[in-house]
């Protein structure tokens, strides 16, 4: 782990829009949701950090904002990612950096064949870079196999991505961000609709990778088996950030916060 954090958020604030309506004068008033509140943390390069929290407190707001994916406009505080400041002239620099992994794979997948879909991302990440493989189709379609088979996904380069099962498609969506080799991985709830042996297999995947990994995740037991370090957020602040085995095994906190021990943890 190197001494200088590779992201670091001070004081995050973001609200959305939650509806319009008129106040006591019959004007109209917009009303927002506050979902974090402040939310300050570092990660280092090479960790793997769970984000864990009850439904609504704001784990996949601060994911999407980490990868630049809302609005900048309802946002407050910094995020530096590798000493530079996210704003509208380096989000795009800063976005080439990071894979993220949707929570609903259908918001991830949009081409006709699972090989477009992952070789989409691969060879525009290529362009960015005037990387002269973005024209190598053999580069491309070796390149295409090795991150299906990587999740597990073999012999459905050709299939039509809407008729995989969904937990197939969390798998594909992982393999359009394997292609292209980002040095940050964020996953929002990867391991949902997996089934056991896929699920095993995906952590095991995310244990072998030399790269920075953040989850936003409700199963506490993957945060356990592949996380060093968890944060907790509830409602729109940080509760814990520390070791994932000690706030994990901590019936309590985890209670008071909304959360339930790992079923590994709970005696029959």
């Amino acid at each position: 782990m190197s001494e200088k954090p590779l992201i670091e958020i001070n004081q995050l604030k973001y609200k959305y829009l939650s509806s319009k309506r008129l106040n006591e004068k019959s004007e109209a008033q917009t009303v927002f949701k506050h979902v974090l509140k402040g939310v300050s943390l570092n990660i280092y390069k090479g960790e793997r950090v769970s984000i864990i929290g009850p439904n609504g407190a704001g784990k996949s707001t601060l994911l999407l904002n980490i990868a630049g994916l809302l609005e900048s406009k309802h946002r407050e505080g910094k995020i530096i990612i590798e000493g530079l400041e996210m704003n509208e002239k380096s989000i795009y620099e800063l976005r080439e950096k990071i894979g993220f992994v949707f929570q609903d794979p259908n918001d991830q997948l949009f081409s006709t064949t699972v090989f477009d879909d992952i070789a989409f991302g691969l060879v525009n990440f290529l362009v960015k870079k005037k990387d002269s493989r973005a024209k190598d189709i053999s580069f491309i379609r070796k390149r295409v196999r090795e991150s299906l088979s990587k999740v597990g996904l073999k012999d459905v380069e050709d299939a039509v991505p809407y008729f995989l099962s969904f937990g197939e498609k969390k798998l594909a969506a992982l393999a359009t961000v394997l292609s292209y080799e980002p040095e940050i991985f964020i996953l929002d709830e990867p391991s949902s609709n997996l089934d056991p042996q896929n699920r095993h297999n995906f952590i095991n995947l995310l244990k072998s990778m030399d790269r920075t990994i953040i989850i936003a995740t409700h199963d506490l037991d993957m945060a356990y088996d592949l996380s060093g370090r968890a944060v907790v957020i509830n409602d729109g602040v940080v509760a814990y950030d520390g070791p994932a085995h000690e706030v994990l095994e901590n019936r309590g906190f985890l209670e008071s916060n909304s959360l339930r021990l790992p079923l590994s943890f709970k005696k029959s």
